[in-house]
């Protein structure tokens, strides 16, 4: 079979095998300049002078790339074409350096007999928000995601071990250089690594640039011996968090950095669904941390694929609530990943500690011992937690807010601002249209100024322990005041009530870290039924950390004002009330009937005023 690189002159021949597979509907549709550009990129099969099959790649970065446009002419279907050319393909990838594959295909048995495994889509967000977002049929796509890893095997290190001291460490030599290592006077010798800890050769890191992040890096290469890539999701947490964030990582130890801006993702897609769900926790936490982590972790599993990397690692300690978020979000996307969560596992013990293990592997860190508190901002709020809030009996001292002014030092005059709602979501503030994110960004703003959103609270955490926390959340207290208004205007009675018990559950499920669960889905389908008619405008006077309603209107209110009248009209007739108070009340009439039918009273009855005596 002759497979070689594609050539000028095959272009025509590539075009031919194309369009009749693309009126099928078994490939995309490809341009002769299309092809030509990427020519570089093309495999051929070429029988009797003719191309019979053909294949290509498609880099989305240098680490992933995707089989495109195989086809094979049905002539010599059946003779092995197709996994030649796709093995060879395979090959080129390999040597180019290539750590991931990926397809997505109807014939999915064909990729598994050539080494690919079944995957999501979700794990590739580079195909999806390049290519899939703008398919007319992505919401019915019949095709199926799979992947090969082409990442060599890990090279087998040693363990060095000072037995005077007992302090092992993990050399970084080959076996064959460190079998001639010599054996210091001191006593250091080789001996077999002891498996303690499972092997790993990649890992993509949760990093955040803090102080715990940033310790990590080392202590991974060190325990674990790997390769360390970190990810920075931008979730609107302010430059000042991500300047040099990635010379920072990369100083650290870290060989690659991914800093990704999904602020645009993370309110469209996680933050404006749980506000049309009317989700609070515990009735006054607007989940702010919580619904952060399961984003954070799918683009985590996703570069995790792409890079070929077999871990996945966090900073979240042992005793709270984003261990479990973060590790659900694995478990539901890829649970063939191994998690390491340094603070299960480590000695490290206080910040002191990890100040100290900084100084000691020249780790750059801002923080000192006198940042006392732990904070965690994103586009929906800053949260606030140790120093003096260690104690819930004192009060929050005004130095330790970033984000908002004081009620009291707020503008003495109110500011009316106007959100226009489509279907549940926001579109407009004071009649201009922004995207999801600017919209929180405005509202943020407003808020701010007027000290909204201030939030003191004592929660119960999932694992067991309550916690005592601070947030500001200004522009989400606007938003969920607003969204709450107009669907009391487009929302009947049952559904209202209804969702607002939903609400309680699914709160819980955001806190949980359970977002990508069948129940979390399921409730989300229901509440977008529900959306379908919220549509309209509230506006909110802001005025000294209070929001108050001036005004709601929707095309499809149900309040009218001819129906709440108390005039006689057609369509409500005041003496219909008897017949129904009189079924209303039907079981509680029985329940008292019973009572006085031997002569008694019932539960209720006045006393006998005239048995009292008077002073």
């Amino acid at each position: 079979m002759n497979i070689r690189p594609a050539r000028p002159t095959d272009i025509p021949g590539i075009l031919e095998l194309l369009n009749e597979h693309a009126r099928r509907g078994d490939v995309l549709p490809r341009s002769a300049a299309s092809i030509e550009q990427t020519l570089a990129d093309w495999l051929v099969g070429v029988w009797d002078g003719r191309v019979i099959a053909c294949v290509s790649l498609l880099f989305y970065t240098e680490a992933l790339a995707e089989v495109r446009s195989l086809a094979v002419h049905d002539e010599v279907k059946g003779q092995g074409w197709g996994s030649t050319i796709v093995k060879e393909l395979i090959v080129q990838a390999r040597q180019r350096g290539v750590p991931t594959l990926f397809a997505l295909t109807r014939a999915v048995k064909f990729f598994q007999s050539v080494g690919f495994s079944v995957t999501s889509m979700e794990r590739f967000p580079e195909k999806v928000y390049r290519d899939c977002v703008q398919c007319p049929v992505r919401h019915a796509c019949d095709e199926t995601a799979v992947v090969l890893h082409l990442n060599a095997p890990i090279q087998e290190r040693l363990e060095i071990r000072d037995w005077r001291l007992g302090n092992p460490f993990i050399s970084n030599l080959p076996i064959s250089q460190s079998l001639n290592h010599p054996i210091t006077p001191e006593g250091e010798f080789l001996m077999p690594k002891k498996k303690e800890r499972p092997q790993i050769n990649k890992v993509v890191l949760a990093y955040s640039g803090g102080l715990d992040t940033s310790v990590i890096v080392p202590w991974l290469r060190e325990n674990y011996g790997c390769e360390v890539i970190c990810f920075c999701a931008n979730l609107g947490q302010g430059d000042q968090e991500l300047a040099g964030l990635t010379e920072k990582a990369l100083a650290s130890g870290a060989s690659k950095v991914y800093v990704e801006d999904l602020r645009h993702e993370f309110a469209k897609d996680f933050l404006f669904p749980m506000m049309q769900a009317g989700a609070i926790y515990e009735r006054r936490y607007l989940l702010g941390t919580s619904v952060a982590r399961p984003l954070i972790a799918k683009w985590q599993v996703a570069i995790a694929e792409a890079e070929g990397a077999d871990a996945v690692a966090h900073g979240a300690t042992g005793k709270g609530n984003d261990q479990v978020r973060f590790e659900l979000t694995y478990k539901a996307l890829n649970p063939t990943l191994t998690v390491i969560a340094p603070w299960r596992e480590w000695d490290i013990r206080s910040r002191e500690d990890a100040l100290a293990y900084a100084r000691k592997h020249n780790v750059p860190v801002t923080q000192t011992e006198k940042s006392i508190y732990s904070r965690d901002a994103n586009l929906w709020h800053l949260s606030h937690e140790g120093g003096i809030l260690e104690d819930p009996a004192q009060e929050p001292e005004e130095v330790m807010y970033q984000l908002s002014v004081s009620p009291e030092a707020a503008p003495d005059a109110a500011e009316v601002v106007r959100i226009d709602f489509e279907k549940g979501i926001p579109t407009a503030v004071n009649d201009v249209q922004m995207p999801p994110a600017a919209i929180i960004e405005k509202l943020n703003e407003l808020g701010a100024k007027h000290g909204i959103g201030r939030i003191d609270l004592v929660e119960n955490r999932l694992v067991g322990m309550k916690s005592h926390g601070v947030y500001e959340t200004p522009g989400g207290t606007i938003l969920y005041a607003a969204h709450h208004e107009l669907e009391t205007l487009c929302l009947d009675r049952d559904t209202m009530h209804y969702k607002e018990q939903q609400a309680v559950r699914y709160a819980e499920l955001v806190y949980d870290g359970k977002w990508y669960t069948f129940l979390r889905e399921a409730m989300q389908a229901f509440v977008d039924k529900t959306q379908e008619t919220v549509t309209g405008w509230v506006k909110l006077k802001l005025y000294k950390g209070n929001v108050i309603v001036n005004g709601r209107y929707s095309p499809h209110s149900l309040y009218r004002e001819d129906f709440a009248t108390f005039g006689q009209e057609d369509v409500y007739d005041q003496s219909d009330a008897v017949g129904f108070i009189t079924l209303f009340g039907l079981q509680m009439k029985v329940r008292a009937m019973m009572e006085v039918s031997d002569g008694g009273k019932t539960r209720y009855a006045a006393p006998d005023y005239s048995k009292f005596k008077r002073d």
